[in-house]
Order: C-alpha cells, then structure tokens, then sequence
C-alpha cells in the first residue's frame, strides 16, 4: 500500500501536485482539535529548516481520509519516513517510558527484560517496515524501505548494536540510577500522550495551544526536576528551546517558581551523564517570547485563520539541499534524485 501510494508520484509532475495540495490546504472546512493552528519546539524546527517540509507535514499531509485524494495520501505516507537512527532513539525513549511506569507503580524492573523488549521491538519495526505494514499499532516506514535505492544510513544488524548500546547506556545513566532512588510518587509525569497548555496573549491570536511532553517529571512538593533522553547530539540551540518550553509548562501547570524548575539532559549518546542544556535552560519570560515570536512567524503565513487555511506559495523549497538526503518528502519535492 505504501508503494503504491508514493508511486503514484511517478505519474506527475511537480505542478500537478503543487495545484493539487494547494485546493486541499485552501479548503475552507472547520477546524477540529486535529487541524486547528498549535505549537511545539519540533513544529517550530521543522518551519525554520525548511518551509516547504513544514506545509507538507502539517498542511499537505492533513484530513487525509476526508480528501481521499491519491496526492493527499502519497504525502501521508511520506509524512511517515524516518532515518533508522531516529527510529531507534524512539524504541529507547518506548521502553524507557515503559521501565519508569513499572517503578511507579511499585512492580520490579528487570535490566536485561528491558533491553530484550526494546530489541524486539527495534526488530518487528524493521520487519513491518520492509513490509509496509503497521508495527503493533503505529505506522513506521523507514528511509531505507521509502527509498531502497538511497545508501544505507545504517545496517540492520548495527542498528540492532546501537539499540543495545544506548540501553546499556541507560540503565547505567545517573538520571535512572536516581529515579529508582526517590519516592515512586514523586514521578509525575513519564511521556504524557498529547500534553499541553495554553499559551496566553499572543499577538493577533490570542491563546495557542503548545504541546510540551516531557520524558519524565519529578515533583517532591518542594521542586520539580525535569528529564529528558537524548540518544543523539546534545548541543545544538534546539535542545535548550525546548527545555525552556519544558520549563515554561511546569511553571504553568505547577505553579511553582521558575528557579525550582530544573531541566536536565541525560547523555545516552555518551557515558549516561546529567548535563545542563548547552547555554543553560531559558528562563520563563524568555521562553515565552521565544514562542510567541515563532507563532507569529507561522501567522504570518495563515491565509485564513477561522479555516487555518494555507497557499503553497508562502510556503518554498530550502535552498540548502544538504538537507533533502534525510527528509522523507523528498519525492514530494522531485530531489529524490
């Protein structure tokens, strides 16, 4: 089925799918809690590294069922491509979600039956995306399986390696050696599908949602100290916005002053360490307009706010094509080449 969707692609131009996904994001259809306008550090990332990707992600992709468009769904299904290195880092974040949820509820959490479940689950995913099946009951589609003639980022067996390595890395990292030590009340919040919070006056639109999850939230009464994973690169500028917004929802939904909100990083990548956000976590006031200038950047770019209605025009490739190699709409942009 994936196939066949992104190759209809094959049978089109560029221009017949800029027109086409232009009528689909200007149509006026009320918006529901899936198509109205909200923000997060990632969709903020995604608008700055390129604009197209962001339309096709967020606009191009949507209300794909209603449109039942075979343009609508090959990009759904782009939508759905990731490099192998992400995948994994997601079974990691999966399963450690999984160990922190069992220390809460006071049932044992055996070392080596967490690193087995998540090289089952790095294994199955493999296999149903080569199938392009569903994997459990989430869609993955890997670049390799999307694209089988780009080169292999990894190898399925060293995928399997680092899968291993960085579980190892976390059952042995400062952040999950304190955790096993504290209260399992004081563990809060663990990767909280959908959470969120309103972000009050923002010009020319009011409130916006903003999704905030962090991987795990540790409140003893007093303070509240903020984890997140990181099986990658630990100093690039993203991780320090997202930690300010990580720092700007706890002081929203807890109420406590912003300087016993502490958001720390745990190098997985590396030995396990706790490290500070490189340049250290932004303070509340300088989050807050760190998104609110972000949405107003996005703003800027609605057609009509009441339908959140887009023109693909507003919307243009990236010039830096070093960036195309690891984006899974690539086809979608004619550089698969």
């Amino acid at each position: 089925m994936r196939a066949d969707n992104i190759a209809y692609l094959d049978r089109i131009t560029l221009e017949i799918l800029e027109e086409t996904l232009d009528r689909h994001t200007r149509d006026q259809v009320p918006v529901d809690r899936w198509t109205a306008f909200s923000w997060s550090v990632s969709r903020h990332q995604t608008f700055e590294r390129c604009k197209r990707q962001y339309y096709l992600n967020y606009y191009g992709a949507r209300r794909v069922r209603e449109a039942d468009n075979p343009v609508v769904s090959a990009v759904w299904w782009l939508k759905q491509v990731t490099g192998i290195k992400t995948w994994i880092g997601s079974v990691i974040h999966e399963v450690a979600a999984s160990a922190l949820n069992a220390i809460r509820s006071g049932r044992e959490v055996d070392g080596e039956g967490l690193t087995k479940q998540a090289r089952e689950r790095y294994r199955a995913c493999v296999r149903a995306s080569a199938r392009g099946v569903k994997c459990g009951d989430q869609w993955v589609s890997l670049l390799r399986h999307a694209y089988p003639d780009d080169p292999v980022e990894l190898s399925t067996e060293d995928g399997e390696g680092r899968v291993e390595a960085l579980m190892k890395t976390f059952l042995a990292s400062e952040a999950y050696a304190a955790i096993q030590s504290i209260p399992p009340q004081h563990i809060r919040e663990v990767d909280e599908p959908f959470q969120s919070f309103e972000l009050e006056g923002v010009p020319e639109v009011g409130a916006v949602k903003v999704f905030a999850i962090p991987d795990v939230l540790l409140h003893d009464g007093k303070s509240i100290r903020i984890i997140d994973w990181k099986t990658g690169e630990v100093e690039h500028e993203g991780i320090r916005e997202q930690a300010g917004i990580y720092r700007l929802y706890a002081y929203q939904r807890y109420g406590l002053p912003e300087e016993r909100i502490a958001v720390e990083i745990a190098n997985l990548a590396g030995r396990g360490e706790s490290i500070e956000p490189v340049g250290g976590t932004p303070g509340v006031a300088d989050a807050t307009r760190f998104a609110q200038r972000s949405i107003g950047a996005m703003v800027a770019l609605v057609e009509n706010m009441s339908y959140h209605t887009v023109k693909i025009s507003d919307f243009p490739m990236t010039d830096d094509v070093s960036l195309c190699p690891h984006c899974g709409f690539k086809r979608a942009c004619w550089r698969h080449g």
